[in-house]
C-alpha cells in the first residue's frame, strides 16, 4: 500500500464530511433532516481530525483506539490555542453531533470550521510523518 499525506488524508475526510451534508443531511432552513447523515458526516470529520494529529505526534499504532486524553496532553505540551480548538472539536463533531445527531446546521459548520482550523494547524508536521 502506499504511503499516504495525514495532512491531505485528513483533508479528503472532511471535504467527503462537506459531501455528506450537502447531497444527504436534508438542510431545511437553519436545521438538517436527517441526523443519520448528520452524525456519518461529523463522525468523519473528527476522524480527519485525528488522523491530522496521528500525523503530527503518532499516538495510535495501526487498529488502536484513539484515547482523547493522550491526544489533549500531546496537544497541550505543544500549542494550548490548539487544544481549545481541538476540544471543542472534540465536543461538536464527537459528541453534539456524532453522537447525538443534532441537527442545527450551525453546529456541524462550525464543528467543520474547527475541523479545518486543526487539520492547517498539524499540515507542517502531518506533511513530514507518513502512513
Amino acid at each position: 500500500m502506499p504511503e499516504k499525506n495525514h495532512y491531505l488524508e485528513a483533508k479528503r475526510y472532511v471535504d467527503n464530511a462537506r459531501k455528506i451534508l450537502t447531497n444527504h443531511a436534508g438542510k431545511h432552513g437553519e436545521f438538517y433532516t436527517d441526523p443519520k447523515y448528520v452524525k456519518m458526516a461529523c463522525n468523519t470529520a473528527y476522524t480527519g481530525v485525528l488522523v491530522a494529529l496521528d500525523g503530527t505526534f503518532q499516538l495510535r499504532k495501526k487498529g488502536q483506539r484513539s484515547d482523547v486524553i493522550k491526544y489533549r496532553k500531546a496537544i497541550g505540551e505543544k500549542n494550548k490555542s490548539i487544544l481549545t480548538y481541538f476540544n471543542s472539536a472534540y465536543n461538536t463533531l464527537h459528541l453534539l453531533c456524532g453522537y447525538d445527531g443534532d441537527l442545527y446546521v450551525d453546529n456541524s459548520q462550525n464543528g467543520l470550521k474547527l475541523a479545518d482550523k486543526i487539520i492547517e494547524w498539524s499540515r507542517p508536521f502531518s506533511e513530514k510523518a507518513t502512513y
